[in-house]
């Protein structure tokens, strides 16, 4: 279960790509690594009137854009590319053991969630008081096998460190009347 997925870069339509309207044109401004390391911006116009409109321009913009992402120096300057993984250490930070899930209390109310986070800033929470805090937990962790490409984890392994962080929680929960189910 410790496989790691190497994750590839999430590429949007619009990654890169940019619209000015006067003058009418599109432009894409693409990072890479120069020779000695240094991150620099390529940038290239591609203007209406020359490719015959609005769509045709967006059309040849992309399609560089699509060219350069190909390229070492530029994948090299898109940023981190670690594998990414669901199992860590736990710590206070990660207190159930897995990367990227830890219970949240929401700002000055007495609600507590299960938050789950990916790359490219992805980020959902779980409400403990509607689903349960089993049923959150167990949400987020789906959530994230489907995030970063990993099967699900064993259960029997997962509710050890449940209830584990159950035990170790309980005053916390009993302050603010949360249920273990």
């Amino acid at each position: 279960m410790d496989r790691l997925v190497k994750r590839p870069p999430h590429i949007h339509p619009f990654l890169y790509l940019y619209r000015l309207h006067s003058p009418a044109l599109w432009f894409c401004v693409i990072p890479h690594l120069d020779s000695e390391g240094k991150r620099k911006l390529r940038r290239k116009d591609f203007r209406d009137r020359k490719h015959g409109g609005k769509d045709p321009a967006f059309a040849a913009a992309k399609a560089w854009r699509d060219e350069q992402l190909t390229l070492p120096e530029v994948k090299a300057a898109m940023g981190d590319q670690r594998p990414l993984k669901l199992f860590t250490e736990k710590t206070e930070a990660n207190p159930f053991g897995l990367v990227g899930i830890r219970p949240v209390q929401r700002g000055k109310s007495q609600d507590w969630n299960i938050t789950v986070t990916a790359q490219q800033g992805r980020k959902k929470s779980f409400s403990m008081r509607r689903y349960g805090i089993w049923g959150a937990y167990e949400r987020a962790i789906h959530q994230r096998c489907d995030w970063i490409g990993v099967d699900y984890p064993n259960l029997d392994d997962l509710k050890i460190r449940f209830n584990r962080w159950l035990e170790d929680n309980q005053r916390l929960l009993d302050l603010y009347g949360l249920e273990a189910d």
